[in-house]
């Protein structure tokens, strides 16, 4: 038998091992047909977009309906944030759809919510969606998520998104499940 006939059972079960790492990890490495990757201005994080999402801002995408009008119709962010320094607008971690027990004005109600404990970029978020009603902008109903993972101690990823039909929460997270954060 030569050398190459006895190696190859070994690269064969090699191969499985590494397949079924990557399969396990939760990480996406291509992106769905009709799907672009995607980066964050600072190039933090890559991403899959669906289709019809425009990059709008730093680290945040939206999808439009001129049918609809001049807003967005359904929206996406995801940025790594550095921890404690960028907790300003997050009081409790994991993030939460809800107001602060002592939300005084501009209060947010939440129904029909759900967490998901989810893994993104291999590591283990907390998800809640559901929908939101009230705060500044005076929604109603309005189909969100958020959601929050530890990348290192002094570095986590946080995501949110809204949506015109709950549906489409399910792209948005399925765009989180393409998340590629630099460790």
């Amino acid at each position: 038998m030569n050398r190459f006939a006895r190696t190859l059972p070994i690269l064969a079960v090699a191969m499985l091992l590494a397949c079924a790492r990557t399969e396990g990890s939760g990480e996406v490495t291509e992106c769905p047909a009709s799907w672009q990757r995607a980066w964050t201005a600072d190039s933090s994080l890559s991403l899959c977009v669906a289709p019809a999402f425009v990059q709008s801002e730093a680290h945040s995408w939206q999808r439009l309906d001129p049918a609809q009008g001049p807003d967005p119709q359904d929206f996406f962010s995801v940025e790594v944030i550095r921890w404690p320094d960028d907790s300003a607008s997050l009081r409790h971690w994991p993030p939460r759809l809800g107001s602060d027990p002592e939300c005084r004005t501009d209060c947010i109600t939440v129904d029909s919510s759900t967490v998901h404990a989810d893994r993104w970029s291999g590591l283990e978020a907390h998800t809640e969606v559901g929908r939101i009603s009230g705060g500044l902008a005076g929604l109603q109903r309005r189909p969100v998520f958020v959601s929050g993972w530890v990348i290192a101690s002094d570095r986590r990823g946080f995501a949110q998104g809204w949506a015109t039909q709950p549906a489409t929460l399910d792209t948005l997270r399925q765009m989180l499940r393409t998340v590629r954060v630099d460790r």
